[in-house]
């Protein structure tokens, strides 16, 4: 028989008898629509995450090198003069270089509180800080002039002055130094939410203008960070590597320093293996639905095997070979999977991209063609695996057994 209408009966048998065919192909469409869901939902966080860690708000690549003084070197000289900016714009796969400072703009503290100590998180910042609930804001102006103020969150307040109120006009000691407290933020939660820091948008407890901390501690470090924006298509590593090489060969500062790179897209791939890992468990978990489903179809498979004796018989009788008897069953029960494939690919894009569209999701489900030929593969595999011993149990019908 022509494979054209081996598979035309086979689709017939299973048209034939539609209700335990979806009720077969369910357990496939569950499973196939989980893993489906897992994969698009992971795929999509981890590529969020990866954007988030090596891209700027336009969007491009960054990569930066620091300048690391050592003991004995020259701390008023600037760590890279026009001549190393220059040689650093020349390497091959730079946009953009900006210079700027290290300092960080957290830092983690002490405070005594009620004779014991409370460890807090305090924002340096250039402009307005978060809204209050009492007093003011910090502005821009309080940065540039100098004003030393501060913005405390109410839990802070509360421990310190006994009420948000009470804390306004007050003084905070931030490294030595006396803020006047100017306004008072909500409370901050013990857990920072993960959307707010990978955007910057960490909460602290007290925020304070960057340049008047600067002063008085004398902690800021002038120009000793290059922030490297890249062209489309360039590695960072390499790119890295090839400024690394150049300063350390030619840098106005390598004698009394050491340049060091931070390689943000080397995180981003640390970070993408240990959630693919995660998203690849969780689909393997997901996955022995299909196995469960398997059984299904080969039981299925069986009971079809053992109601259509005759039809067995009729064909053999008319010359049908055993390899064609295999053939048309083991089609049938491979079509019976792949449809229920199908269907839960698409259920699972589906779902997947209802969970993305949530209010609370700061990503969108990412689907590829892999996730598509996984889907088809694997119930192909459920139906040709489960599908092989009823086959050969109907292949290897004995046509006199079958007549008596």
């Amino acid at each position: 028989m022509r494979f054209a209408e081996i598979w035309t009966t086979a689709l017939r048998s299973i048209l034939k008898n539609k209700r335990r065919s979806i009720l077969t192909m369910l357990g496939i469409i569950i499973g196939i629509a989980a893993v489906v869901t897992i994969l698009a939902i992971g795929d999509g966080f981890s590529n969020w995450v990866t954007k988030s860690i090596t891209s700027n708000k336009s969007g491009k690549v960054e990569t930066q090198i620091v300048y690391m003084p050592n003991d004995t070197a020259n701390t008023s000289a600037q760590p890279f003069n026009e001549r190393d900016l220059t040689l650093v714009r020349q390497v091959k796969g730079i946009a953009k270089v900006k210079q700027s400072s290290s300092d960080s703009d957290y830092a983690q503290l002490t405070l005594p509180v009620k004779n014991k100590t409370k460890s807090v998180l305090v924002h340096y910042t250039k402009g307005k800080s978060s809204k209050v609930i009492a007093g003011r804001r910090l502005t821009a102006m309080d940065n540039e002039i100098g004003n030393q103020v501060a913005v405390i969150d109410a839990s802070l307040a509360k421990s310190l002055f006994g009420g948000t109120t009470n804390a306004l006009h007050h003084g905070i000691t931030v490294d030595d130094q006396l803020y006047e407290i100017v306004g008072v933020r909500s409370s901050v939660a013990s857990s920072v939410n993960f959307t707010d820091a990978m955007s910057g948008q960490i909460p602290t407890n007290i925020t304070i203008p960057r340049k008047v901390h600067q002063y008085y501690t004398r902690s800021e470090r002038t120009g000793d960070l290059l922030t490297l924006s890249l062209t489309k298509g360039a590695k960072a590593s390499r790119v890295n590597k090839r400024v690394l090489h150049i300063l350390k060969m030619q840098g106005s500062m390598r004698s009394q320093g050491e340049y060091q790179s931070n390689d943000p897209t080397a995180q981003a791939d640390t970070f993408g293996k240990v959630l693919n890992a995660i998203t690849y468990f969780v689909s393997a978990v997901a996955g022995i639905s299909l196995f469960i489903a398997g059984i299904g179809v080969m039981n299925m498979m069986y009971i079809s095997v053992a109601e259509r004796t005759t039809e067995i018989g009729i064909r053999r009788a008319m010359g049908a070979r055993q390899q064609d008897i295999r053939l048309q069953f083991l089609l049938e029960s491979a079509t019976l999977t792949i449809l229920g494939g199908l269907i839960g690919y698409g259920l699972g894009v589906l779902l997947a991209l209802g969970v993305s569209a949530l209010p609370v999701m700061p990503f969108k489900a990412s689907f590829s063609f892999g996730g598509f030929a996984l889907a088809f593969g694997v119930s192909t595999a459920v139906g040709l695996v489960f599908g092989v011993m009823p086959a050969n149990a109907a292949s290897r019908k004995d046509l006199i057994e079958i007549i008596r």
